[in-house]
């Protein structure tokens, strides 16, 4: 969501930081029992959309581990229970007005955003080589068609960065319905290629294929 427009606000005051945002089915607002209710998470409509949002940390204060613990089981929850486009860390706004005319402002891009992840999640795969001998130049080969290969069974992927010496990362899109045939083909893709370790986490919220940007 890249034209997505976020309203800043001075950090040194309290706010409201946005977690996420989900549709509404038949445009009603549901009751929403927060993960974290020390946060006093709640919802804020406009149309059929609504924004997850919490109290804001206090300046600077991004990485307190209440906020951070509440942002990722809140997110989450609301992808068990549904669609999700997740927020990132920092954006924050004064009160519920600046909420909602984000809301109204962004309206189409939101949706948007629902529509690409619409019954689907995310899975990361993580390939590194647990055999020294085995030749690098082969490894990456390997993983290439790995790539390739459940890339056909997702709606979307991209490669994500990874550290130096792995050997691929990457970012799946898949249908819910089909999360058991693709978490089962890579369970075969990694008995298929034992010189390699193939690590699979998810479901996740759409991370990688949805963002808003300030």
């Amino acid at each position: 969501m890249s034209d997505a427009a976020v309203v800043p606000i001075d950090r040194a005051a309290r706010g409201f930081s946005l977690l996420g945002v989900i549709p509404l089915e038949g445009g009603v607002l549901p009751a929403w029992e927060p993960a974290e209710p020390r946060l006093g998470v709640r919802l804020v409509a406009y149309q059929d959309v609504a924004a997850i949002v919490c109290s804001a940390p206090p300046a600077g204060g991004d990485a307190d581990p209440l906020h951070v613990t509440a942002r990722h089981w809140e997110v989450h929850r609301a992808l068990l229970h549904g669609d999700v486009v997740p927020a990132p860390p920092g954006v924050v706004f004064s009160g519920d007005e600046e909420v909602v005319r984000f809301l109204t402002e962004s309206y189409a891009t939101l949706r948007g955003a629902l529509a690409r992840v619409a019954g689907r999640w995310e899975f990361r795969l993580h390939v590194d080589v647990v055999d020294a001998a085995f030749p690098h130049i082969k490894a990456l080969d390997l993983a290439t068609h790995i790539y390739a290969d459940l890339r056909r069974l997702a709606g979307a992927a991209i490669p994500t960065p990874s550290e130096e010496t792995r050997i691929l990362s990457a970012a799946f899109l898949v249908q819910r319905s089909a999360s058991a045939a693709f978490r089962d083909h890579v369970e075969h893709l990694s008995q298929l290629n034992s010189a390699l370790e193939l690590d699979l986490t998810g479901p996740w919220p759409a991370y990688d294929f949805v963002q808003m940007h300030g």
